[in-house]
Parts: C-alpha cells; structure tokens; sequence
C-alpha cells in the first residue's frame, strides 16, 4: 500500500475508534484508523514486550494492553502533516514487509519511528528562504539527476551537501556544485574557494527559481522531500535520506509550505581545469584564508553543456 493509498483511506472520514486492517504480511496485525480522538493513527497489535517510547510534539505514542493483546499506536497530533504522516505510515509497512515475529516487528517499529522523529516537529522552520532554495536545487539534483544516473544507494551516498564538504555531490572521478538562483538573477555566487577548486574537472549545475504564491501548485520543499522518500526501496535508504535532511535542519513544518516556486531553467556547465573562470586555492596568497565571489553567467555561456 502506497502512502496515496493510506491518504485515500485516511481521507474517508470513517468514525473515532475504527481502524482496518492493512499491509500484506498476512503474520502481522498492522492497522490504520482513527483514534478515540479522532487523531489518525497507526496500530501495531501483537504479543511484544514494551519498553518505553517517548512521543514527540506531533506523534502522540501510546502502549496498552487489551484481552490478549497489546498495541502499539502511533497517533498525528497535527491534522496539517497527514500527507506527511502518511508516508511515515508507508515507511512502517514496509519496514515489517518480511518478518514473522511480533517482538522483532515491534523493535523494527520503534526504530523507524525515532528515525522520523525529528523530522516531526511543530510549526517552528528554522531554515532561511535562501536555504530553503538550497536545499530545493540539491534534492531537484538528487531525484532528477543522480537516482537516474547511478542508482539510489549510490546517488544518496555521494550526496554530502548537508556534510559541509567542499562539493555537494561526489562519485568516482566526478563532482558536482548545485547553485540555485533567484529568477532574472545574472550572476551565481561562490561561497568558498574549494567549491569550484580542483584538478579534476567538474559540473556546476544551475536552478533557476522564480518565487510564487503559497497556493501556487509548484515546487515546496516539503512536497519535494516527500517525493524522494517515497522514490527510496528500503527503509535503510530513506533512514540515510532522512539523516542528511535532519543535518540540514529540515524537518515537515508546514511553515515551509509558503515558500512556492517555479523551475524555470536548469544549466549545466563543464568546470574546466584551467579554463573556467574561479579561484583557485593554489594561486592565492596563504594570508587569505576565505573569499565568497559572483560569476557572471554571460561570461560561462561557452561552457553550458547543451
């Protein structure tokens, strides 16, 4: 069952305290419904031994025991995040695909939920505008160019933006930068020297977004990251994607929701060794120890690749 699915059933409107029953581990019992207070929510039923879980400020975590069972039930405390939730939902489904026992299910479950935990948060966004437009051209990067390109596990292990390494994606021989400009903006900004500095030849890869209103059906960091994570096969893949966003300081705030934008261009230039115009650490003085600098883009129109 897909997260859209669980958001169609969610979206029902069946009554507080009915669940059904889903998945196709036929060996668990792994229910979705609504609570006695109608907050969606997220049932394991079995025979476990329960240690104690902590909720978070949107995922409410309860564990008791009923006739011969005991459950454990994630529930949303905000409605906002069930898109969100949902996914979270699918996640655990698929974290229990293939195992039989409740004890195993029930510390499989667990661990998946404090993988998301911190990307549940309330409505306190931490990221800047700027940084949200950061983060957008490196996940647009991530899903459209590098899953395609090398496959998931490959492409998530080269991402090391949120590492605060020199390059924002590494495989092999080849490196890439991702800039992400405003719209009509005629220059790109380099914030370090090693961003563009080496012996190897690289790509810099340019997103141009224009700003919309938050109604506009374009592009939301939220959605985008959401996207990606339903993309990933495994639960260790979307544990590492998740991990790389909470080193951002990403998390579901809704708040991020009003930041909308339209892609409209993408370039891509080939970072020739001593051809393309950057600084470069081995001709500088050993006294300058940091430069941020603008490049024209007229000026790097010979080395987009077509």
């Amino acid at each position: 069952m897909k997260s859209n699915k669980i958001y169609q059933t969610f979206s029902e409107n069946f009554p507080s305290n009915h669940f059904i029953r889903v998945g196709n581990n036929r060996n668990l019992s792994l229910y979705i419904g609504r609570d006695e207070n109608a907050r969606y929510s997220f049932d394991f039923r079995g025979n476990f031994r329960p240690v104690k879980i902590m909720s978070s400020d949107v995922i409410y975590v309860e564990q008791f025991e009923s006739l011969s069972n005991k459950t454990l039930r994630f529930s949303l405390e905000n409605a906002e995040l069930l898109e969100y939730f949902c996914t979270f939902c699918h996640d655990l489904l698929d974290s229990v695909q293939v195992i039989t026992d409740d004890d195993s299910a029930y510390k499989t479950l667990r661990s998946r939920y404090y993988s998301w935990r911190q990307l549940f948060r309330p409505d306190n966004a931490r990221l800047s505008e700027s940084e949200v437009m950061g983060l957008i051209g490196e996940l647009l990067f991530l899903k459209n160019q590098m899953i395609p390109k090398y496959g998931i596990d490959v492409a998530l292990e080269s991402w090391m933006g949120p590492e605060k390494t020199h390059k924002d994606f590494s495989v092999g021989n080849d490196w890439f930068e991702i800039k992400t400009i405003s719209f009509g903006k005629e220059t790109v900004r380099i914030s370090s020297i090693e961003q563009l500095d080496s012996e190897i030849d690289g790509q810099l890869f340019i997103y141009e977004l224009e700003k919309m209103s938050p109604n506009f059906d374009g592009i939301k960091l939220g959605t985008l990251a959401k996207s990606i994570i339903e993309l990933l096969e495994t639960s260790s893949q979307r544990e590492s994607f998740m991990a790389k966003l909470e080193l951002y300081g990403f998390d579901f705030s809704k708040e991020y929701d009003s930041f909308a934008y339209s892609l409209n261009n993408s370039s891509q230039y080939n970072v020739i060794q001593d051809e393309f115009p950057r600084l470069q650490r081995s001709f500088l003085p050993v006294a300058i120890t940091r430069v941020q600098y603008e490049i024209s883009l007229s000026e790097i129109e010979s080395f987009k690749v077509l």
